[in-house]
């Protein structure tokens, strides 16, 4: 029971003092004291505590004061406490998301790993509600597998997840250029001798998909508008062919 009644937020010696003014009825502090072992000023103190919040109530006869403890009392006072709380938040609430900054958002953070994982990850681009804009390791995708790879292309496309597409100029890009218009798909090449690409980055909707299959296969997806519209803002500067000065 004193469990309970912590949880309810009572402190361990008015949990105490209130079980034994239940046990032992209407009595003076000086009765629960010796109940208890707790001294008699501390009990006095307690139960005021717990008068004053409806918990217990009080009387006197002469000089005496008494104390009672009825369940029914704890419980609407602890209903009228919890009505008041739930009001306080309800107008509190709105106040502190004022003073809450509107140039940040929580990011969430997911990790895949392994070749299935990877997989599952790249999979969610085909439920995208916007473009795609994607830096592709094709050759490095394609270690998922020829047979996912190929379903995945009929499925975006079925979809209509339009996919813009900035990755090397090589023999596998060439193959899949001849299909960009099947696959819905838009590609703009660079030479193999400016750099490589080891991880594929794609960027929908408020995510940001890292993944890599160059050694270990792993990928990140990162869900957060200001991550995707910075990448979403270099992938159009590389598109369009923007020198920054």
């Amino acid at each position: 029971m004193i469990e309970k009644l912590l949880q309810l937020g009572f402190s361990k010696k008015e949990a105490v003092a209130y079980l034994a003014l239940l046990e032992f009825g209407t009595q003076p502090a000086s009765v629960i004291a010796k109940k208890t072992t707790l001294p008699k000023a501390t009990v006095l103190f307690l139960f005021e505590n717990l008068a004053k919040r409806g918990y217990i109530r009080k009387s006197k006869k002469g000089r005496t004061q008494y104390f009672f403890a009825d369940p029914a009392d704890l419980e609407s006072a602890t209903q009228q406490e919890l009505t008041a709380r739930q009001q306080t938040l309800k107008e509190t609430i709105p106040l502190l998301k004022e003073f809450r900054t509107p140039y940040s958002s929580e990011p969430k953070v997911t990790f895949f790993e392994g070749l299935q994982g990877c997989r599952k990850a790249y999979s969610l681009i085909l439920q995208s509600s916007t473009e795609v804009c994607e830096f592709a390791a094709h050759d490095d995708l394609m270690k998922m597998g020829n047979d996912f790879m190929n379903e995945f292309m009929q499925k975006r496309a079925q979809n209509k997840v339009f996919i813009n597409v900035v990755c090397a100029n090589t023999e596998l890009h060439k193959k899949f250029r001849k299909l960009n218009k099947q696959h819905r798909r838009a590609m703009k090449a660079f030479s193999p001798k400016q750099g490589a690409l080891h991880s594929s980055i794609a960027i929908f909707e408020n995510k940001v998909l890292l993944l890599n299959l160059y050694h270990d296969a792993f990928a990140i997806l990162i869900e957060n508008e200001e991550v995707a519209q910075t990448l979403r803002t270099i992938h159009t500067l590389v598109w369009n062919g923007k020198q920054v000065a």
